[in-house]
């Protein structure tokens, strides 16, 4: 009896999450690579100390794993330091209605102690998006990884251009 009412319980939820629609899918972003004159980087978040935010907190790991894969060093002297803002979120929520939008700004300094110079890059990026309808807490997950990625993808080409 036990077995059934598992197996019973068990085509239950999977009956479930086949009707539920997601109406967010995680985007696939393919960054360019980013390459600076130098031998070593590093990676620092000004004023961003233990926050209890988790949307930070998870902005904070994108931004990691984006700096640590696409940002590369090809260069036989010197050193980067990117410098990450305080994040900035803002997120708007009503009954069939939710926003969230990242202010993220960084700052770029190549210095080559060699050649007595250095090269400073302050990039920003503002992007939103919305929800409009119904949508579970996933879509709303899903859109805010979004959106930081689109604001990381945003600040890449910006520094493609410049540099």
């Amino acid at each position: 009896m036990a077995r059934y009412l598992s197996l019973l319980v068990s085509f239950y939820l999977f009956g479930c999450n086949l009707n539920s629609e997601q109406l967010v899918n995680i985007d696939k972003y393919t960054f360019d690579e980013i390459k600076f004159n130098a031998v070593s980087k590093n990676l620092s978040f000004d004023n961003l100390d233990i926050d209890t935010n988790t949307d930070v907190n998870i902005a904070k790991k994108v931004i990691q794993n984006w700096f640590d894969s696409k940002i590369k060093t090809d260069g036989l002297e010197g050193k980067l330091n990117v410098v990450v803002d305080p994040i900035k979120i803002k997120k708007t929520k009503y009954d069939e209605y939710y926003k969230f939008e990242i202010n993220l700004s960084m700052k770029f300094s190549e210095i080559n102690k060699i050649l007595n110079s250095e090269r400073v890059y302050k990039v920003n990026s503002i992007e939103f998006g919305e929800i409009k309808g119904s949508f579970t807490i996933k879509d709303q997950d899903n859109l805010n990884i979004n959106i930081i990625r689109k604001s990381l993808d945003n600040i890449g080409k910006k520094l493609i251009s410049i540099n």
